[in-house]
């Protein structure tokens, strides 16, 4: 942790200030000691050079868990390498700016939040293209992985923390992105809440969730749920997920073989994506994804939209695909 992420951070038990004792640092870098509360008594460890600020974990303990052992298996390489559930790190970075409706140029020198930055990788993208300073926060231990992957970056930050009590000063971030994430919770409308709080005036938002429509993953997971299948401990969930990738591998064969004939070829956007060529550790990892989860609620994008009126933003917009994808700006009213 660097020392100038304190100017962005906040006690989530009261959001006073925070001060950082060091006990051992690297450089620039303090790696461990804590960080304490001006205000009220709470303390929170640096650990290996990542604030360790998870609290309110209730309903989040599986999420936690269950997300640290599936990013820990990608950086291992178990889970798909050079792509993240098919994408590119340049398809990352264009689908960043098509959600948020940036180009590049209005990236550079933003403070820019990735809420729930996963395998992290999005996050030092973000960082490479000239963001000011970009914090990933997520909630599991392969923040660890995360970190150390983007040590050479002195403008990427990151911080164990959950998207219920994020912790960081209200109205902190230019940009607050969050894919994915929210609806692995156990209440959507509440995380999109939290993560409104710390956009700035006239700053941008951009979530995305599960669509509420069909989808083979979530159907399966959905029956699973039924045999109390998805229960099993992960590693035996990992060797399912591989089982199920192998599988997909031919059933996609025929589908885009079907789909291709004439009269069935498919024209929209979302119909050119389940045809395109799929590898199978981008399969393991989406299944993997889609069944380990605790919660996975499904949103319409009338829903989606309702949570930003009701946080008060304005210009919302949705994206044709990935549905459900919607962006707002904060109003220059919007309190912090």
């Amino acid at each position: 942790m660097r020392a100038e992420l304190l100017d962005l951070l906040a006690c989530p038990a009261c959001a006073a200030d925070l001060r950082l004792e060091v006990d051992v640092a690297e450089g620039d870098e303090a790696m461990e000691g804590h960080l304490e509360c001006t205000r009220c008594d709470a303390r929170y460890p640096l650990v290996r050079g990542v604030p360790r600020m998870n609290t309110s974990m209730e309903g989040l303990e599986n999420v936690a868990r269950t997300f640290g052992y599936e990013w820990k298996a990608h950086h291992r390489g178990e889970m798909e390498e050079e792509t993240v559930f098919g994408r590119t790190v340049e398809e990352d970075w264009l689908y960043f700016l098509e959600g948020t409706g940036l180009t590049e140029p209005e990236v550079q020198g933003a403070t820019v939040l990735d809420g729930g930055c996963g395998s992290g990788r999005l996050t030092r993208q973000i960082g490479a293209h000239g963001a000011g300073r970009v914090v990933g926060v997520d909630v599991n231990e392969a923040v660890d992985e995360a970190f150390a992957a983007s040590r050479d970056q002195d403008n990427v930050h990151i911080i164990q923390g959950n998207v219920f009590e994020l912790p960081f000063s209200g109205g902190a971030f230019d940009v607050v992105w969050s894919n994915g994430v929210i609806h692995h919770t156990p209440d959507a409308a509440r995380g999109h809440a939290s993560l409104s709080r710390v956009v700035k005036p006239g700053g941008r938002l951009y979530v995305w969730v599960y669509a509420k429509r069909w989808n083979p993953f979530r159907f399966v997971k959905d029956v699973l749920d039924a045999l109390r299948v998805t229960r099993l401990p992960e590693p035996v969930l990992l060797r399912l997920s591989r089982v199920f990738a192998v599988l997909s591998l031919g059933l996609l064969a025929v589908y885009r073989a079907i789909r291709s004939l004439p009269g069935l070829r498919p024209t929209t956007v979302w119909g050119k994506r389940t045809v395109r060529p799929r590898e199978r550790h981008e399969l393991e990892l989406t299944w993997f994804d889609a069944l380990s989860p605790e919660h996975d609620s499904r949103h319409t994008e009338d829903e989606v939209i309702g949570w930003f009126r009701r946080e008060g933003f304005e210009e919302i917009s949705a994206l044709e695909e990935p549905k459900v994808g919607v962006r707002g700006t904060a109003p220059a009213a919007k309190s912090s």
